[in-house]
């Protein structure tokens, strides 16, 4: 497990000691990020998609299970912070989405991958459509709604910022290659491949060096709220929900489960920024990262238990 589990963080470990020596200029991180998120990583997505058959693509029992779950978490984290911390509705949607959210890019898939191999591929297209299309979505517009900005104009805000969002073209253009058997020229493939590949290392550079930039500070009940509702209460829910979906095999559930344990995405805190809990929501970022050293252990030794049963 500690095999596994330790290259990742090695590489975060290397992204916040470049940024805090100054090896590595703090606003490098920015344009870095970047890459992965509109190049490196639509790449790979693009690449697991079209390496599938196009019923493999898509799992709608996996993708139904993750989504209930994932919906159920962002329901509960909006209950805690309205009832437990007496927040608005806004702040408490963005609780909610960092319990729901999880950052299946840069963390889920490396270490799905080093579990599952190759299988994690096509899990990764799915759990960034579910968050990007649904729990994202969801929370923005609860948090835009709340905010005073009319429902309308809250929806056309959000929906722009899906529509923008670079994985949606990939998934969907993959899907339809796929679908429709269109060869991809040799190059282009070869090209994508080396896009790939360096998709997941620098992605937890990535996450190390927006550790380092990152202050820790914010209301410690909240911030402990989220972190044990991202690493502790999703993947329970969502290891619940797949072992109840039918036609969901153990290779799938363990994926889900290990998909659901990273903590949330890195953007966070700009998400949360915009309900004014910026603060807080960067400090449960980097709290949840470091715990996430124990509780992944955990995860992978289930996700290994269920393989393995």
């Amino acid at each position: 497990m500690l095999s596994t589990v330790l290259p990742l963080f090695l590489v975060i470990l290397l992204g916040y000691a470049a940024i805090r020596s100054g090896y590595v200029r703090a606003d490098q991180i920015g344009p870095i990020a970047g890459f992965v998120v509109r190049i490196a990583l639509p790449a790979l997505i693009f690449n697991a998609v079209t390496s599938v058959s196009p019923g493999d693509a898509l799992n709608w029992p996996f993708i139904a299970g993750y989504a209930g779950a994932s919906l159920l978490t962002l329901a509960l984290g909006l209950a805690a912070g309205m009832l437990l911390f007496g927040l608005r509705v806004g702040p408490s949607a963005m609780m909610g989405l960092g319990m729901a959210g999880s950052n299946s890019g840069f963390m889920g898939y490396p270490l799905a991958l080093s579990v599952m191999g190759v299988a994690a591929a096509p899990m990764l297209a799915q759990c960034m459509l579910i968050e990007n299309l649904l729990i994202i979505p969801l929370a923005m517009t609860i948090a835009e709604v709340a905010g005073g900005r009319a429902g309308g104009s809250a929806m056309r805000r959000v929906l722009v910022s899906t529509v923008n969002n670079p994985v949606l073209p990939a998934v969907l253009v993959a899907l339809a290659i796929s679908a429709l058997r269109i060869p991809v020229p040799a190059p282009v493939e070869q090209a994508i491949d080396m896009l790939s590949a360096v998709a997941a290392p620098v992605a937890l550079f990535v996450v190390g060096g927006t550790i380092a930039t990152t202050p820790f500070r914010g209301m410690l009940g909240q911030v402990s709220a989220v972190a044990l509702g991202k690493l502790v209460v999703h993947p329970v829910l969502v290891l619940g929900a797949l072992s109840l979906a039918p036609g969901v095999d153990r290779l799938t559930m363990a994926g889900g489960l290990l998909f659901a344990a990273v903590p949330m995405m890195t953007i966070y805190p700009i998400l949360g920024q915009r309900a004014g809990i910026g603060m807080m929501a960067a400090s449960a970022l980097v709290g949840a990262t470091v715990a996430s050293f124990a509780t992944l252990l955990v995860a992978v030794h289930l996700a290994t238990g269920i393989l393995g049963g």
